[in-house]
């Protein structure tokens, strides 16, 4: 469940923006969003099976925005992609309290949290933590494994 989301988007509204930033998202990315559009999850922390533990702080929606404070998802890939080619197969859609990118990679669909708080941007801030948009969204939890 998620709150705050974004005014609902239509499959051909979402297509229209994959043609414009001439990527494909993938199936279980867009079917989520075509339900929840953004916001805030009411279950906010992820733990990956290699010890990386997150909270989310929001996704981003698509097209349209939540508040001015709040990137589309096509903001923040043209953002990122302008900053570093290493993000040019990578769509930022959430954020964790820290800034850091959660996003999907367009090739092989997995998930990964960019850390954008360790100097120039390279290989070493990029790490994995799901398989892909659906398991990510499955492995959301109410409790963080530190509590």
């Amino acid at each position: 469940m998620f709150n705050n989301t974004g005014r609902s988007i239509t499959k051909s509204e979402i297509e229209a923006i994959e043609l414009e930033l001439g990527i494909t998202f993938p199936q279980s990315f867009i079917e989520h969003y075509l339900v929840y559009n953004g916001g805030i999850p009411s279950t906010p922390f992820f733990y990956s099976e290699t010890d990386i533990e997150t909270e989310i702080q929001v996704f981003s929606p698509i097209k349209y925005k939540i508040n001015n404070n709040i990137k589309t998802v096509e903001e923040k890939y043209i953002f990122f992609k302008e900053r570093s080619m290493l993000m040019s197969e990578f769509l930022p859609f959430a954020n964790d309290y820290g800034s850091n990118q959660i996003c999907v990679n367009l090739k092989s669909n997995e998930i990964y949290i960019v850390y954008m708080d360790i100097g120039e941007l390279s290989q070493r801030c990029f790490k994995y933590l799901a398989n892909n948009f659906e398991e990510f969204i499955n492995g959301l939890s109410d409790e963080s494994v530190e509590d």
